[in-house]
């Protein structure tokens, strides 16, 4: 069993890995007065309900870090020792999902608003620019929210990634794959369907390479199948060249919420139903696609980096949800979450460095080593890469709706509910 899902006081949090308690600390250890975190999101324009999401994660966990009333936050005396006396600010930015408004608002946020370090950005694109404007600034980027995985290939040294990539993402499709085959389901012909954008090629591109190292048969014409994206567009087309090479299982990749949308409508018209369909990417996340799975999208498996269903049975996890969820009134996202953790970890370097000068953040997140138990993710914890930065501990996550909500189904130990297979099953 992961020892994420062991029982743990919310007041440890990422942070009291390295303490046992608060008196340990040196009673002169001076205030580091206001650390200052800038996150950048898009809080306007097509996305700004991931926005949205984001700031409220990060707000969250400023909340949590200053030991502010929260609910049951304030009853399990969440803090970071090393920043007794201090206070954590999160500036926001609006990207607007722009790529030159990010680069800017990311050197405002380093030389005007002297931030300690970045988290957010969402949109890979958007997140690659920002990051590598504020490499030539020398300033940390802690990254939770975009799983592109060329953004931890670039070679960068002040860029840090927490969420799992693409591929990790990927993996955990084919394991609930292969779970399901040990059971004698048939799985071994695999469709891809993408919107034709950068980063649903990315992740495309992905599947296709580990249907392979899989010994998958990738059909129809060993490809991966896209469609136009953007309003107006169908992929109808696109779904029936799918349907017509009648896979056992489909994967849908989408980083926008119209696309995702738009194929599990489509794949809610009379006509062959593959035995899985598991969606892939950001778009799939948001109230658009939410709404049409809640519709339509019976049986659906959806790979994730976060699952609400297993956080609400661990009391740390379910004492930041039920927080979350109390504050803003909506359910904790995977978004919400990611940048929680993303805020979280930059905090805890900053602790570790005694300081928020960038070079010894810096130092303090190549050397973090946090257990899966002091995080609110279903991960085995925070460490990340020497070279890449990517956190080599972050994993994917596979459920299915069923009875109108997400269900874990892999890895089995995070969930209780087995996977319903056929979906046309679960359909009805």
């Amino acid at each position: 069993m992961r020892a994420w899902i062991r029982p743990l006081l919310v007041g440890t949090v990422l942070v009291l890995a390295a303490a046992s308690c608060t008196s340990s600390e040196p009673e002169s250890q001076p205030s580091l007065g206001e650390v200052r975190i800038g996150l950048l999101a898009p809080l306007s324009g097509d996305g700004k309900a991931a926005g949205a999401e984001a700031l409220r994660g990060a707000q969250l966990a400023a909340s949590m870090l200053n030991g502010e009333d929260g609910g049951q936050l304030r009853n399990t005396k969440i803090g970071v020792p090393g920043l007794q006396g201090s206070t954590v600010k999160v500036i926001q930015a609006d990207t607007k999902n722009n790529l030159d408004l990010a680069v800017s608002q990311a050197v405002r946020l380093a030389e005007q608003d002297a931030v300690a370090g970045l988290v957010g950005a969402y949109d890979p694109d958007v997140t690659a620019a920002a990051s590598q404007r504020t490499e030539r600034l020398g300033i940390p980027f802690v990254n939770g929210d975009a799983s592109a995985g060329y953004l931890t290939e670039r070679g960068l040294d002040w860029f840090f990634r927490t969420g799992p990539t693409d591929r990790l993402l990927g993996e955990a499709v084919f394991s609930t794959l292969g779970q399901q085959a040990a059971t004698g389901a048939t799985t071994k012909r695999i469709a891809v369907l993408y919107a034709d954008d950068a980063p649903s090629n990315a992740f495309a591109a992905a599947i296709a390479g580990l249907a392979s190292e899989g010994g998958y048969t990738l059909v129809p014409q060993s490809l991966p199948v896209s469609f136009q994206p953007g309003p107006g567009k169908s992929p109808a087309g696109s779904v029936q060249q799918v349907r017509a090479a009648r896979p056992d299982a489909v994967v849908l990749v989408a980083s926008a919420p119209v696309d995702a949308q738009k194929i599990v409508q489509a794949f809610a018209t009379p006509g062959f139903m593959p035995s899985g369909i598991f969606t892939l990417g950001a778009g799939f996340r948001q109230p658009p696609a939410t709404q049409a799975v809640a519709q339509v999208g019976a049986g659906l498996l959806d790979g994730t980096a976060w699952s609400r269903e297993a956080a609400m049975r661990d009391p740390a996890a379910r004492a930041v949800v039920t927080a979350y969820e109390e504050r803003y009134h909506a359910r904790m996202s995977e978004v919400a979450a990611s940048t929680f953790t993303a805020v979280v970890t930059l905090a805890t370097a900053v602790d570790r460095a005694r300081s928020v000068d960038a070079e010894r953040v810096r130092a303090a997140l190549l050397n973090l080593d946090v257990p899966g138990r002091s995080t609110i993710m279903p991960w085995n914890g925070v460490r990340f890469d020497p070279t890449t930065h990517q956190n080599t501990r972050a994993t994917g996550v596979v459920e299915q709706f069923l009875e109108g909500t997400f269900h874990v189904i892999f890895p089995r130990e995070l969930g209780e509910t087995a996977a319903a297979w056929p979906i046309t099953d679960a359909r009805g």
